[in-house]
């Protein structure tokens, strides 16, 4: 079976979409996989072509007439470029315009390219994966490709970008959202196959976009015995790995300034945060805290699960302000798989109607609070006494081996994949 991915970044597990979809097909028999993505980087295997299709590309082409469509190298572990300074203002203030300039490119633009029909015509796919995303132009993109290789369309959704619950201010963001409403409708009715991320997503669109889905997630090998953390250091390591992006960070901050107040008397537990996302000064003043709380940065994919198996708490966290809160409520953080695997507790802060926390919670498999005053306790608790540690990591464990064995899932999608190919 051939499957072909289109996505706006490459597909490499340092970032969230690639590690979600090459651990979905990771080892998987008899497939054959390619990308298409519009961002500039390396895919890793097993992806084993890639064209990429950029901006960049695009203005070139109007101004010189250059081709569209470059083949991208496979590489193994390859760090993640540096965004140029533009590229990192446009991430940072994520402001409409810059979006709406993106869709005018695309379509202005000659992505249409013989580059990218002789790429879908070379590889022949069975199979389109994608994404469920915000984004106009990659779904004219996906639909484009769709209908010239006439391969079986799967649209796999994980945030939250189609419903009306959100809080936005700006008229313009309102404009921009139901634009993405009506092209999302378009894809989603394409679809063969239709995939989200949580129980929740399932129920709410199901209802409201008319379409049956299935829910999928990432998976880990839970047949190993459970191996527990067999002494806990002192000071109490607690980790974090991830994007802090969305407000996240406050929820951190929520965690640093909890640790100093343990810590006034001797320092009896330490956070440290490892990510890759840009950290602004007022962040760096929130979580970088003397001996209680530690900046670590960014390090390669293969490191971290080292690092997880290392410490003696693992730290999920969700952004509790409203905007964000709804932003993410449908969401699974690819990183508690991971975290599930460690056979490590997790501690979990963030509003138990998210998605991901309410996981946690419904397999009482993390130490959880939305609020200072409760996750003091509960830390102080866990300190004088650290039985309950051991208890929520068999939790973990088992939560994992029950909603994420990986045996599993690929079999159901290797399953599901052949039934709409009439394979």
């Amino acid at each position: 079976m051939r499957i072909l991915f289109v996505s706006a970044s490459p597909l490499k597990k340092e970032i969230s979409i690639g590690n979600t979809f090459l651990n979905l097909f990771e080892n998987m028999e008899d497939v054959a996989l390619a990308s298409i993505c519009t961002r500039a980087g390396n895919p890793e295997p097993p992806i084993s072509a890639c064209l990429c299709i950029s901006e960049k590309m695009l203005v070139k082409n109007f101004l010189k007439n250059t081709p569209v469509g470059n083949m991208v190298e496979v590489r193994e572990r390859e760090p993640r470029p540096q965004d140029s300074g533009a590229v990192r203002f446009a991430k940072r203030y994520r402001w409409t315009a810059f979006f709406w300039m993106q869709d005018l490119l695309w379509k202005l633009g000659r992505w249409k390219s013989p580059e990218l029909e002789k790429f879908i015509a070379d590889f022949r796919p069975d199979v389109i994966f994608t994404v469920f995303a915000n984004s106009v132009y990659l779904h004219n993109l996906i639909l484009h490709a769709q209908a010239v290789s006439q391969a079986k369309l799967v649209v796999y959704a994980w945030d939250d970008y189609y419903s009306m619950k959100r809080f936005m201010l700006s008229p313009l963001r309102w404009i921009k959202h139901f634009v993405d409403r009506r092209s999302m409708r378009k894809l989603v009715k394409k679809a063969d196959l239709f995939y989200v991320i949580s129980d929740l997503q399932k129920k709410e669109y199901s209802a409201c976009l008319g379409k049956s889905c299935k829910v999928l997630t990432k998976g880990a090998d839970f047949n190993e015995d459970l191996a527990l953390k067999k002494q806990y250091d002192d000071p109490m390591q607690l980790v974090f790995t991830g994007n802090i992006n969305g407000n996240r960070w406050t929820s951190l901050k929520m965690i640093a300034d909890t640790l100093e107040c343990i810590n006034k008397d001797g320092v009896r537990a330490q956070l440290r945060i490892y990510t890759a996302t840009q950290i602004t000064g007022k962040m760096r003043k929130a979580l970088q805290r003397g001996d209680s709380s530690f900046l670590m940065g960014s390090v390669p994919a293969c490191d971290i699960p080292e690092i997880q198996k290392k410490a003696d708490m693992l730290v999920h966290v969700e952004a509790l302000d409203l905007a964000n809160r709804l932003q993410v409520r449908h969401s699974f953080s690819t990183k508690i798989v991971d975290y599930l695997k460690a056979a490590r507790p997790i501690l979990a802060v963030g509003p138990s109607d998210v998605a991901s926390i309410d996981h946690l919670i419904r397999n009482d498999c993390a130490i959880v609070s939305d609020n200072k005053v409760e996750l003091e306790r509960k830390l102080r608790s866990v300190l004088e006494d650290r039985t309950e540690l051991d208890r929520v990591s068999k939790n973990a464990y088992a939560c994992g081996r029950k909603y994420h064995n990986k045996q599993a899932i690929q079999t159901m999608l290797l399953q599901d994949l052949k039934d709409i190919c009439g394979k």
